[in-house]
């Protein structure tokens, strides 16, 4: 393939409307991100820096699927210079558009400055569940130390049960050791599906300390869910009191999920 044949000949689309040439000049750009993601090495920096260049004027593009377009790219890309461009979407009116400029930022896996978190908590309070699971995602991928983890933590004091439970599974992702008598308190959420997820993460990250909460939960809790979650951490935590938390499941519990977990 000639060097010119993945161009396009704006001379010959003058007559196009502003936003089909913009879709011309997307899908072109489209296509040398896949080249650059691909082989980043290999290319020459001034023609890196010209597609990043190109790619951060679009995201203030009129049309929201181009913006989605750009900021998908700069996300593969993974440019450092695009995190603050990045950061001002979070205010975009399209979901699409903050979905994937919070993926993007997942990709990029920045410093978790207070900026980024802000971006992270944000998207974990969007009234879309697709933004919000990205959220979870990036939150992963960022990984923030635990001072910066504490707006999330407080997520988990929210009104909404759809953000209480994006916040649980941010935090499942994540090192939340220190947030554990935050977990706990939330324990009792009246969600059932939150209130499995709060075991899960203290489970996951409060050791054995974590014991005895979580052989109440499997005592107590009315949510086999929940119960079978109890089961399965406790399974994983050494010790004769967790073994006989488990002992008496198997020969008491209704529910017979809980008592194959707690096997």
């Amino acid at each position: 393939m000639s060097p010119s044949a993945g161009f396009i000949r704006l001379s010959n689309v003058g007559a196009l409307p502003y936003r089909m040439i913009s879709r011309i000049i997307v899908c072109s750009v489209a296509l040398s991100v896949l080249c650059l993601a691909g082989c980043v090495q290999d290319s020459p920096p001034s023609s890196r820096e010209r597609t990043v260049s190109l790619l951060l004027e679009l995201l203030i593009d009129q049309a929201p699927e181009m913006r989605r377009t750009a900021v998908e790219s700069l996300g593969k890309i993974g440019d450092p210079q695009a995190v603050d461009s990045i950061l001002r979407l979070k205010h975009d009116s399209a979901a699409m558009v903050r979905e994937a400029s919070v993926l993007a930022m997942g990709r990029l896996k920045p410093t978790a400055t207070e900026g980024v978190v802000a971006l992270l908590r944000r998207a974990l309070e969007d009234p879309v569940e697709s933004v919000r699971q990205a959220a979870v995602v990036a939150i992963g991928e960022i990984e923030p130390g635990p001072q910066l983890l504490q707006p999330v933590v407080g997520l988990l004091r929210s009104s909404d049960a759809t953000i209480r439970r994006a916040a649980v599974l941010a935090l499942l992702q994540v090192d939340s050791s220190q947030s554990i008598p935050a977990l706990v308190a939330a324990g009792r959420d009246s969600d059932a599906e939150i209130r499995q997820g709060i075991v899960a993460a203290v489970g996951e990250w409060g050791g054995a300390t974590a014991s005895p909460w979580i052989r109440e939960r499997l005592i107590e809790d009315p949510s086999p869910g929940v119960r079978a979650e109890a089961a399965y951490r406790l399974g994983m935590l050494s010790g004769p009191e967790a073994r006989d938390a488990l002992n008496t499941a198997i020969a008491k519990d209704p529910d017979s999920g809980v008592r194959r977990w707690a096997k």
